[in-house]
């Protein structure tokens, strides 16, 4: 399984989500309230791994969490009991979601093959984006 990263890692990876955010808001085609379909969802994909990287640690040490439903790994019918390791499958998922919203700012055209509309993303986007992964790549194991 992945390793949880420190806090400082959690903070540097956390905080470049954001910014990954913050980017696909100012493209363009984010027009509210309906912005481009493909935009929103890799919008909210960023958004909703943001979050799960803002309870890593309530989740690892069996805390209250503000939305819990909101995430996948703890939704998805498990029988994991500890909190560790819950916590670690939460970070997987980040990890397998970052690596898709990668590949997606790189080759936007896969998208067709889901049913949805292609659209291209600025380079700060993809700069963005592929920020995210070096971040999380670099967690020592």
């Amino acid at each position: 399984m992945v390793p949880i990263p420190d806090a400082q890692a959690q903070a540097d990876i956390t905080a470049k989500l954001n910014a990954l955010a913050l980017a696909l808001e100012s493209h363009d085609k984010w027009t509210p309230p309906r912005p481009h379909p493909t935009l929103f969802h890799i919008w909210d994909f960023v958004k909703r791994s943001h979050y799960i990287m803002t309870e890593l640690d309530n989740i690892r040490h069996g805390r209250e969490l503000k939305h819990p439903d909101q995430i996948p790994s703890l939704n998805s019918g498990w029988t994991v009991q500890d909190n560790e390791e819950k916590a670690q499958k939460s970070f997987f998922d980040v990890v397998t979601r970052t690596i898709t919203i990668n590949k997606i700012l790189e080759k936007p055209s896969e998208l067709t093959m889901m049913g949805m509309p292609s659209i291209e993303f600025n380079d700060d986007i993809k700069a963005k984006g592929q920020a995210v992964q070096d971040a999380i790549m670099s967690v020592p194991e």
